[in-house]
């Protein structure tokens, strides 16, 4: 007997035994009939006819249930005499258990028809539909009998009903309001109906992808840690973050014994992070999570070859950034960060000069502990332009930038090449002037080009130190767990 637990199949076989045990629904005009009318609904003839009654109904039924609705069609015509009898209850109860109760509610589906029925967009919602049901749908389908068609549609292992995908592909392709009230819908149901959070935020960032639309994009953190006592020697472990999955995929967690190797290296996870994301890579933002003795490494110049393509420096195709891997291994100095973080919040507006942003002339830092009694109380600056970074000298005591990062300074940018200082400043000004926090985009715009920036090649020489909460917080799943030093190669 089939029961909750039984296989479509089985429940199939099962409702194909129980029609031809009862006569007057396997009779062969009977079953015509309902072919015929399954034939002017759907335009392709059901009834199979071998001489074996079982393989020939349950051929049948199968091919039915194929079609949007196609079963319920099938049936009703069958059993337009029978449906008070006691072998018709059996009909419908297999029946329920191959397509349980409507996936919405009565007002759930009212709210997504109006929403439906004020769409400004002018592609057709059937051939939208089209892409999460199997063809054809009823002839001349309205919203409602499409709503009909997408709620018969079986749940598919990853928990996303194709309904909640038909309407996030609406949603996109709708102006702003419109759209944020169909994901508001979306996100409702898709709770309601236990629908994994991750999934359907996945599949809302490949159907804005689908149309050319912005997306949480995806992150590939790289945590680079060379304080090791054999020089040249890196440990490098590479993680990709999407926002459609639960748990970040490791891509490689080794060691390399040379600089060319390290380059190589993050090339190869750049292009598996590409390979995996597909048309999801747009966007794709790279985090390198360094330590005080690597800050000012120049990660953003790490040449890529996407598919074999001509070498570029990542930093040309990506928003790329600088975590300090010191601040999140302490966890005390989060408060600071995160106090000038809300004064950044507070402030969208915010414009790159003072007193949101301090620029520091040639050796003009000031000491450690000036810095700290200058800055340990303070909300601003947020962000310090060092235009001769110091380099680290193997004590942290005695290290301004150190204190920086204690401190709470969310943002720094550093100028890498040494000379011509004079000149960098007011270059920088004019290249990353604006709202502050949208910083990271136009310093990706500044790598990115080379105009107005040849004689100092400031595109070339920019370290970007951005420490926001999604960066402290989103890597905790990454980072929060222990190398292991040769899992991957």
């Amino acid at each position: 007997m089939s029961g909750p637990g039984a296989s479509r199949s089985e429940t199939l076989s099962e409702l194909a035994s129980h029609i031809i045990r009862t006569s007057t629904l396997s009779r062969g005009a009977t079953l015509r009939h309902a072919a015929r009318i399954f034939t002017e609904r759907y335009g392709v003839w059901p009834l199979q006819e071998t001489g074996s009654l079982f393989h020939d109904v349950h051929a049948t039924l199968d091919l039915c249930d194929r079609f949007p609705g196609g079963l319920r069609c099938f049936l009703d015509a069958l059993g337009a005499e029978q449906t008070k009898s006691l072998p018709w209850a059996r009909v419908e109860e297999l029946y329920r258990l191959l397509y349980p109760d409507s996936l919405l509610t009565p007002d759930e589906r009212e709210q997504l028809l109006a929403l439906l029925d004020a769409r400004t967009c002018t592609a057709s919602l059937a051939a939208l539909a089209l892409r999460f049901v199997s063809p054809p749908l009823p002839a001349r389908a309205g919203t409602a009998a499409l709503l009909d068609a997408l709620d018969d549609v079986l749940m598919p292992p990853d928990g996303v009903h194709p309904l909640l995908a038909f309407v996030e592909a609406a949603a996109v392709r709708e102006d702003p309001l419109l759209e944020d009230e169909l994901r508001t819908w979306n996100d409702r149901v898709a709770r309601r109906l236990g629908c994994p959070r991750e999934r359907l935020l996945g599949l809302r960032a490949r159907e804005s992808a689908r149309s050319g639309r912005p997306f949480e994009p995806s992150r590939l953190l790289v945590e680079i840690d060379g304080r090791t006592p054999v020089g040249n020697r890196f440990h490098l472990r590479a993680s990709l973050v999407t926002p459609g999955e639960a748990l970040p995929v490791l891509l490689a967690d080794c060691h390399v014994t040379s600089r060319a190797a390290l380059e190589a290296k993050v090339a190869t996870v750049h292009q598996q992070a590409l390979t995996r994301l597909g048309e999801l890579s747009a966007g794709l933002r790279v985090e390198f999570v360094l330590p005080r003795p690597l800050l000012w490494l120049e990660v953003d110049q790490f040449a890529i070859r996407p598919s074999g393509s001509v070498a570029r420096p990542i930093g040309a195709d990506h928003t790329v950034l600088v975590r300090s891997s010191d601040r999140f291994r302490n966890p005390h100095w989060w408060p600071a960060l995160r106090r000038r973080l809300t004064w950044l919040e507070s402030h969208p507006d915010g414009e790159f000069d003072a007193p949101a942003v301090r620029c520091v002339p040639p050796g003009g830092i000031p000491a450690p502990g000036d810095l700290l009694s200058e800055l340990r109380n303070s909300d601003t600056p947020v962000c310090f332009v060092l235009l001769e970074p110091p380099p680290y000298e193997g004590d942290l005591t005695a290290d301004p930038v150190y204190v920086l990062l204690e401190v709470g300074i969310p943002a720094i940018i550093a100028v890498r090449r040494s000379g011509r200082h004079a000149d960098a400043r007011p270059e920088l000004w004019n290249r990353l002037g604006g709202r502050l926090e949208a910083l990271p985009e136009r310093v990706r715009m500044l790598r990115g080009s080379v105009n107005g920036t040849r004689t100092l090649d400031l595109h070339r020489h920019i370290t970007l130190v951005w420490d926001s909460r999604d960066g402290l917080e989103g890597a905790e799943p990454v980072l929060g767990h222990p190398r292991t030093g040769g899992g991957n190669p």
